[in-house]
């Protein structure tokens, strides 16, 4: 029978001394600790002067924004003055033509009605004078001779 040979296999020693094993690992994991710490911290800085640029330019855009709706407004004032002008030289010379045109036709009516009024007043003044207390029907009289009396004297006779 053939003979196994067991080949030689050689162990290295190590130390075993554990207590200096975990003071390494605490090390290591210490320093870990701070590099994750280290990178937070500067990551936070970088957001931090992100927020102030993007601050920074958000203040100067609502600024631009703010000069220019004060120039727009100031634009639309203008523009608002100048139709206002414009409208008010070509609205006044139409109404001063009216009002010459007008004038004369309101004497005219003036000239017509004042007669007729005066006529009126006229009428009246006469149907009141014959309907005065003095010739007024006495108060025995019957209800229908005072209005055959009234009647009568108000229907005109021109």
């Amino acid at each position: 029978m053939p003979t196994i040979r067991k080949p030689d296999i050689k162990i290295p020693e190590f130390n075993t001394d554990v207590t200096k094993a975990a003071k390494d690992i605490a090390a290591v994991a210490k320093d870990a600790t701070y590099v994750v710490i280290g990178a937070g911290v500067l990551g936070f800085q970088q957001a931090q002067v992100r927020r102030r640029a993007a601050q920074g330019r958000l203040t100067e855009t609502a600024k631009t924004a703010r000069d220019q709706a004060t120039s727009v407004a100031g634009d639309a004032r203008a523009a608002a003055e100048s139709v206002r002008t414009e409208v008010k030289a070509r609205v006044e010379p139409v109404v001063a033509q009216f009002g010459d045109r007008v004038e004369p036709l309101v004497a005219d009516v003036r000239a017509r009605v004042e007669p007729v009024l005066e006529q009126v007043g006229a009428t009246v003044r006469r149907v009141v004078d014959e309907v005065s207390p003095t010739t007024r029907p006495s108060a025995k009289a019957s209800p229908t001779s005072t209005t055959t009396k009234a009647n009568s004297a108000t229907t005109p006779s021109d």
